[in-house]
């Protein structure tokens, strides 16, 4: 029984990353002969795996979004620190807020390298030069 329902499950994830609605899978459910309760349990597990789905594949995306948006952030954080320093603009501001901007991007850009390794688990490293001529003793 479990093993059906888990082949069910499945199937039903596939349905609903097809583009089959929750109302519709409810309505197949109940008209094979499922019973409220089990029915609500299905949709609640089969929503869980979509929502992990989206998740994974939403990451990469998101994370090169927050990489762009701090190496833009930096670059026009540079920008207004070099045009503060030479005198042309924002001469009332502290220093201190001039440069904000560019720390801000900088470790933004750090932030996403740092969750990008997180998700792919331990970072591989490969062994230097010396190491792929000679290996370990």
């Amino acid at each position: 029984m479990e093993e059906n329902q888990q082949e069910l499950i499945e199937k039903l994830i596939r349905d609903k990353l097809n583009g089959k609605s929750y109302s519709e899978i409810r309505k197949g459910l109940l008209d094979d002969g499922w019973g409220e309760e089990e029915v609500r349990e299905l949709i609640r597990q089969v929503d869980e795996k979509v929502l992990e789905v989206a998740v994974k594949e939403g990451r990469p995306d998101r994370a090169r979004q927050l990489n762009r948006a701090g190496l833009i952030l930096a670059i026009a954080g540079l920008a207004v620190s070099i045009a503060f320093n030479a005198g042309l603009i924002l001469q009332r501001l502290p220093a201190m807020a001039v440069y904000v901007p560019f720390f801000a991007g900088i470790l933004l850009m750090f932030y996403t390298r740092m969750t990008r390794g997180k998700e792919h688990g331990t970072r591989d490293r490969k062994p230097g030069a010396i190491r792929r001529k000679r290996p370990f003793k």
